[in-house]
């Protein structure tokens, strides 16, 4: 081989070398583009769930405190029927 063809071989070489070392380069930053876009969505996510999840909350108060107030309403009728039922029959029925 003479030193002419091996200085084209290194030449080639080197050139293969600089394209793979600019694919790589191109193929990081892809990755890194498609990463963030990943995270962002994944920020997103947790975001939405985080709002439905203290909705749930909100409704989950909301049920528990129409619950009590039910139970003070059916509380008070009680009351009010027993009072009821005690003055009927002090003055002697319905009338």
């Amino acid at each position: 081989m003479s030193a002419g063809t091996l200085q084209l071989i290194l030449q080639r070489l080197d050139k293969v070398d600089q394209r793979s070392s600019r694919e790589q380069t191109r193929l990081r930053t892809d990755l890194l583009e498609q990463m963030e876009r990943v995270l962002a969505q994944m920020q997103s996510l947790k975001d939405d769930v985080t709002v439905a999840v203290t909705f749930a909350s909100r409704a989950d108060a909301a049920t528990e405190a129409t619950g009590i107030m039910q139970r003070t309403v059916q509380s008070q009728i009680s009351g009010l029927r027993a009072r009821i039922e005690r003055l009927e029959g002090k003055f002697g029925g319905t009338s």
